[in-house]
């Protein structure tokens, strides 16, 4: 994991983005509720950050009824404000959740505030009928259509839900891994 986001911070070094991208792309309100600390190490123009101590993913585990898988839990132990970018010959952009503290917040609320992973997981099972047992939302895919993003348990690999079917995924993953996913990421348009 950690080769896979080092390559996804220097493809965003190398295309001149920092903080103010994401700001702008719909965290703003992370600009204003985000640890100062954190803030100020994503300014100076580390977007990924190691965490000096690991969530405690039991939380995940007593909410949802599932452990975190292995390279999950690993993404988790960074700290960034988001991960995004076009992927291979997908057309929408790829958004996996952030992982930023806010002011007054322990070290495991980002996974219970809304959109965090648990909310997420919740939401999809609640709206969709999503099979949480076989499937994690980790992000969204298409900013519009919000189509969830999901890691498939048994095998690592990546979906897109299924626009006509909600609560159903495409037939092939999009990705092999999230490893192979994030290393791959890229922005177009620049």
């Amino acid at each position: 994991m950690k080769n896979a986001l080092q390559h996804y911070a220097q493809m965003l070094h190398e295309k001149g983005k920092g903080i103010h991208s994401f700001w702008e792309i719909g965290y703003q309100e992370y600009a204003a509720k985000a640890d100062p600390e954190l803030v100020r190490r994503f300014e100076a123009g580390e977007l990924i950050i190691k965490r000096q101590k690991m969530p405690d993913l039991s939380l995940y585990e007593r909410e949802i009824g599932r452990k975190v898988p292995d390279d999950l839990a690993e993404l988790l132990g960074y700290w960034q404000p988001g991960i995004f970018g076009f992927y291979k010959d997908y057309r929408e952009c790829f958004m996996l959740f952030s992982a930023v503290r806010f002011k007054g917040e322990g070290e495991n609320d980002f996974l219970q505030r809304k959109y965090g992973l648990i909310d997420s997981a919740k939401s999809w099972v609640s709206l969709y009928g999503g099979d949480i047992k076989r499937y994690i939302p980790i992000g969204i895919y298409d900013v519009y259509s919000s189509n969830f993003l999901l890691y498939e348990v048994g095998t690592g690999r990546i979906f897109i839900e299924d626009f006509e079917n909600e609560g159903e995924v495409e037939e092939e993953p999009a990705a092999e891994s999230l490893k192979e996913l994030i290393a791959g990421l890229e922005l177009r348009g620049e």
